[in-house]
């Protein structure tokens, strides 16, 4: 038997607990310093600071398009993308402000990766595109904090860029982003970034890095006949190490140090990397570095940048950063940096608020566990009764979360849960009641 209802229900009630984290790291009072100059005279206007927050909770449960955001799409803050783009380098400070330091300093990951577009967008040009060869694309580039599993810095480029396009200037805004104390021990970079510029760029900083490089024939060269036989040391089953000293001709003469990894075939059928002509039954990988231990060990301390792949799929698959285009280039880029912004942000979240277990989830898994949570909701008088639809073993954990979060916050006045142990022979006492008072609001004066 189907029919309606007219009683309010809700599918999104666990996003009370990102709204209390938002509260608890002061997210409003930032937002209303960095977007001041947006801010509106009307009292029929949505204030920017809403909108933002707005373009926050959209991305967080699921938003995938502009359509998706209406009423923000033509609102006076979207249309002020210089600017904006300026809000977002303060934000991103501040994002990263709760991170937490590293003795031996962060291992910071660059890379690059692909946008699709689908019409005529400023910087949506071709280039390149493994998936869709011939199709416009935005090509950005991004920078993570290994360890801490943040985004460092992140810039919107035209699709035909190449990797290693401005990457000097990338790396020298990113160390600007760090918060006070910090500081980056390690650089790991793909082949795309194996330039003189910026090599040399890394060893004037005092930057330690690890760089694959590209298997050009001088390299191969190298690699194939200035290594003896003897030279390669067995580490595992089918996999060998060697590294010597070389220069390119375009180095002028200055020397660096090249660690070389293969990985025999029949041994190992899976192995990545590329295979050589000149030497069959081997896979090579070799990268340059400024790192002074065994060729071993910097081979394993590169292997750990294959995680940043993981977190390009969480801001372009869990956030949807890479539907959201406008047919201005400023205006893309300061959307792709703020969701960037709360990429970070739920990252901190995941990590402060959920148990340690989820800290190895991905940013979908908090949206469908976490912020998924079916209720309805009872208005008495002025207050908003809200009925958790949830399993039994699950709510005190959550109460735990709420309580935790809310903590001598002004919200947790508003807040009134219980929790009974005794099965209720009631079914609509089954649910966890929360009880949510709506703050007061100040009464807007005409102008």
């Amino acid at each position: 038997m189907f029919g309606f209802t007219d009683h309010p229900i809700t599918v999104w009630a666990g996003v009370i607990l990102l709204r209390i984290y938002f509260e608890w790291i002061k997210l409003r009072e930032e937002l209303s310093v960095g977007l001041v100059r947006f801010t509106k005279r009307s009292n029929n206007q949505i204030p920017a600071v809403d909108v933002m927050l707005g373009w926050f909770y959209g991305l967080s449960l699921g938003a995938e398009r502009f359509e998706h955001f209406t009423r923000y799409r033509r609102d006076r803050l979207l249309g002020n993308y210089q600017r904006l783009t300026e809000v977002s380098e303060r934000l991103m400070r501040f994002s990263l402000s709760r991170t937490r330091s590293i003795l031996l300093g962060h291992t910071l990951d660059l890379d690059s990766t692909v946008l699709c577009r689908y019409g005529e967008q400023e910087g949506s040009l071709r280039g390149y595109n493994p998936k869709k060869p011939g199709r416009p694309s935005h090509h950005p580039l991004v920078g993570f904090l290994a360890e801490a599993r943040r985004l460092l810095w992140a810039t919107l480029r035209s699709g035909n860029t190449g990797s290693a396009n401005g990457c000097v200037e990338f790396i020298r805004q990113a160390l600007t982003r760090l918060p006070l104390g910090h500081r980056v021990g390690l650089v790991r970079a793909d082949a795309g970034f194996f330039v003189k510029s910026f090599l040399e760029h890394l060893e004037s900083e005092g930057l330690p890095y690890i760089i694959v490089a590209r298997l050009t024939a001088v390299v191969r060269k190298i690699v194939l006949h200035r290594i003896p036989s003897t030279a390669w040391r067995v580490v595992a089953r089918g996999v060998e190490v060697a590294d010597l000293e070389a220069s390119l001709p375009n180095w002028r003469g200055a020397k660096r140090r090249f660690v070389c990894l293969r990985q025999e075939i029949i041994e190992r059928p899976e192995a990545r990397g590329r295979r050589l002509v000149d030497c069959p039954g081997y896979t090579y990988r070799v990268v340059v570095t400024s790192v002074p231990h065994a060729a071993e060990v910097v081979t394993r301390m590169y292997a750990g940048r294959a995680d940043s792949e993981n977190r390009i799929k969480e801001l372009k698959e869990d956030l949807s950063l890479d539907t959201f285009c406008l047919k201005s280039f400023d205006a893309t880029d300061a959307a792709f940096r703020m969701g960037c912004v709360l990429y970070n942000l739920l990252a901190d979240f995941r990590e402060t608020v959920l148990p340690r277990p989820w800290f190895e989830r991905r940013l979908r898994a908090v949206r469908d566990f976490v912020f998924v949570v079916g209720a309805d909701l009872i208005a008495q008088g002025r207050r908003v009764q809200i009925r958790l639809a949830m399993p039994d073993q699950e709510r005190p954990e959550f109460l735990r979360r709420l309580r935790t979060v809310s903590q001598g916050l002004p919200i947790a006045a508003q807040l009134e849960w219980s929790v009974t142990d005794q099965t209720p022979t009631h079914p609509d006492k089954i649910i966890t009641p929360i009880v949510l008072l709506p703050p007061t609001l100040p009464r807007n004066s005409s102008p």
